[in-house]
């Protein structure tokens, strides 16, 4: 697959739409305070300290520190991964909450544990990986294999990496003219993953066909962090949205809880699409973070010429 900077974009965005209403579970209360989440705002909850319309939630923060890894080493190197990892958090001047999963990681670091990542099952250790698609890869198996270890460095729970695995493979097939829901249904019926995932992603489908709406199908799969939740929720949102980038990221701001840790998968997903997918401006132009991103896109490509 030829590098894409579509994908690190659509999921950087994503995360951005969704630092306003982050970790609110109260859909009213988004809708009164963030309106239809069509616009970057500053964060409603307590989470996010310090930040502001346009930035990234931590999640997309440490999505910014792999890009600053491949920049450096030219290549994904999960130790030199984790050493950059380990470094933004060990700055004092790291102004990004620091989750559970984070707190844990950190300091079985600090205890020369290894692994060190924490046991969590949140899917936010698969949500960073897409500045691996900066690099050009033979197969998606060893992009799969990137994104699993990268999951890992974090987030011990092997459902974490398979679902990054899986979705990595997914925006592979995208990226190859494949329609999101074919991706989606053909990856999963290769051999080799879990009857979790298989579930997930039948219940996603059941979901996308009924008619109630987007809110009410994200609440039912679970708005929690959890993978067990969080994956059929992201799939249903691909599937009742295949060519509706801009609808489905609204949507999943709008349903709230961990809408951010979704939305990067989403925006992964999306991005990978040869057409890319039509965002409003005011959300490409809003990132704060714009001049680095583009600065990490360019330094990757270099290196990799």
């Amino acid at each position: 697959m030829l590098p894409s900077s579509q994908v690190l974009l659509t999921a950087l965005v994503a995360d951005a739409l969704c630092l306003g209403p982050h970790w609110i579970y109260d859909q009213e209360a988004i809708a009164q305070s963030c309106g239809g989440c069509t616009q970057f705002a500053d964060p409603v909850s307590a989470y996010h300290p310090g930040k502001q319309a346009g930035d990234f939630t931590h999640y997309g923060d440490q999505t910014l520190v792999l890009l600053r890894s491949l920049a450096r080493v030219g290549r994904f190197d999960v130790d030199e991964f984790a050493a950059d990892w380990r470094g933004f958090w060990e700055d004092a001047a790291t102004a990004s909450y620091r989750d559970g999963a984070t707190r844990v990681t950190m300091e079985n670091f600090r205890r020369g544990q290894n692994p060190a990542a924490s046991p969590s099952g949140d899917i936010a250790g698969a949500s960073r990986l897409a500045p691996l698609f900066l690099l050009a890869w033979d197969h998606p198996e060893a992009l799969a294999a990137a994104a699993r270890a990268q999951a890992a460095l974090t987030h011990g729970d092997p459902a974490v990496g398979e679902v990054a695995a899986y979705l990595a493979q997914v925006a592979w097939a995208v990226g190859g003219g494949s329609p999101i829901p074919e991706a989606l249904r053909a990856t999963a019926a290769q051999a080799g993953w879990s009857i979790q995932l298989q579930s997930g992603l039948v219940a996603a489908g059941a979901s996308s066909a009924a008619p109630c709406g987007d809110a009410a199908a994200l609440t039912e799969h679970g708005l929690a962090c959890g993978v067990r939740e969080a994956f059929p929720a992201l799939c249903h949102l691909l599937l009742r949205h295949p060519d509706g980038a801009a609808e489905a990221l609204i949507a999943n701001a709008a349903a709230g809880g961990d809408s951010a840790a979704r939305g990067l998968l989403l925006g992964l997903v999306y991005g990978a699409r040869p057409t890319a997918p039509l965002l409003p401006d005011v959300w490409t132009r809003g990132l704060r973070a714009a001049p680095e991103v583009a600065k990490g896109i360019a330094a990757v490509l270099a290196l990799g010429q």
